[in-house]
């Protein structure tokens, strides 16, 4: 019985103390297209300095697809729209088969940042 109470006390101390490593959030995308003849995803989304294409997971779940940040950016610059771009394997896409977004939309790029405050 102790070692179901050190297992829960030592994954509690983790998520107090590294939350990033367990939590991902979607994401509120800026933009986001698709281009066939070079198989690849673009995403556009809100960069306070320090957004990395690594930040970022897909999953693609009964035809919805969901882009998660996996790592907060934490830089103290304005934030500004970048360009993130992925292979359709990497997202997770079949090129043959349509799907939809999980994800909200904004068009300012303050916006996710406010929105997650």
């Amino acid at each position: 019985m102790a070692t179901v109470r050190t297992v829960f006390l030592t994954l509690g101390l983790l998520a107090l103390f590294a939350p990033e490593a367990f939590a991902s959030e979607v994401e509120v995308l800026l933009g986001i297209s698709t281009n066939f003849d070079k198989q690849e995803l673009t995403l556009q989304v809100a960069s306070s300095g320090c957004t990395a294409k690594a930040d970022f997971t897909f999953e693609l779940k009964d035809e919805v697809l969901t882009v998660s940040r996996t790592k907060k950016d934490e830089c103290k610059a304005i934030e500004q729209a970048i360009f993130l771009t992925y292979s359709l394997k990497e997202a997770g896409i079949d090129v043959n088969k349509p799907f939809k977004l999980g994800n909200k939309l904004a068009v300012d790029p303050m916006l996710p940042g406010i929105l997650k405050k």
